[in-house]
Parts: C-alpha cells; sequence; structure tokens
C-alpha cells in the first residue's frame, strides 16, 4: 500500500501516480489533467507517515453539470466510514477539509467520494458514455492543519 506523501499527494492526470493507490471507481482513462469519477462513490486508499497534528486535504475537481441539465455535483466525503465534510461543486473548485489524527488508521485508509448525482451521459441523451460522471479530479494534496 503506498504511502501518501506530503509532497507529492496524488496526481490524477494521465502521468500521474493515481494507481498506485488502489482507486475504485475511477475511469481507467485520464486525459492530461484529470480522471473522471465512474461510479457514484470513487475511492483511494493510502498510508501515512505516523503524525503529530491533524491533516488538511485539498481536492481540486470539476463537476459533470451536462449542458445545465445537472446545476451541481453533491460530494460527501469519508474518511474510513466516517463523514468528514461535504460539499456542492457548481464549478471548479479545490474541496479543503481537515482530518483529525485520531481519524487516521496507522496501516490503511480509505478516502471515499460519495456522488448521488453522478449520471450516464446515455441517460441523458448526450452521447454514449455509460459511465456514470460525477466530478473530474485533477490533484490531491495533503499537508499539516495550520500551516
Amino acid at each position: 500500500m503506498q504511502v501518501l506523501d506530503f509532497k507529492t499527494g496524488i496526481d490524477f492526470g494521465a502521468n500521474g501516480n493515481l494507481q498506485e493507490f488502489s482507486p475504485v471507481g475511477f475511469s481507467t482513462t485520464s486525459d492530461d489533467i484529470s480522471t473522471w469519477s465512474d461510479a457514484s462513490v470513487a475511492e483511494v486508499t493510502f498510508r501515512l507517515q505516523l503524525l503529530r497534528h491533524d491533516i488538511r486535504f485539498a481536492v481540486e475537481v470539476f463537476p459533470f453539470l451536462a449542458d445545465g441539465l445537472i446545476s451541481q455535483q453533491g460530494c460527501w466525503v469519508f474518511l474510513n466510514g466516517l463523514f468528514v465534510h461535504y460539499h456542492s461543486v457548481k464549478t471548479a473548485v479545490e474541496m479543503s477539509f481537515t482530518v483529525s489524527r485520531d481519524l487516521l488508521n496507522p496501516r490503511a485508509n480509505r478516502l471515499s467520494f460519495v456522488l448521488p448525482n453522478a449520471t450516464a451521459p446515455k441517460d441523458l441523451k448526450k452521447g454514449n458514455d455509460l459511465r456514470l460522471l460525477g466530478l473530474s479530479f485533477v490533484r490531491l494534496g495533503v499537508d499539516a492543519a495550520g500551516t
């Protein structure tokens, strides 16, 4: 299991390191800068070095809005099954949230993004794409809270 490095984070582009974090619910193909979620839940799994402080996650995303047919993508974020953040994504944004170090496991941690508004373009008569598009992920960064 990959250690989530504070300097590197996770790069979701075609030349990024997403595959090192056991992704689930992400498209198997990426463009130059991002990867789409392709299910109603997208997850990454990682380890962290021993910490003496809380951590702040910063996740750069942009939503699938289907030419105005969907006005927003709701994103519920869970760490190891516990709710940690909610964001209504209407435009490209950096979702930022702090997590207490008490919620982190010393071995494996699972960060889940639940996307109840994810929709297949085919269902909206916007092409033949069957993936449940919600958010396109660009980068996930992590640092010590308060720095």
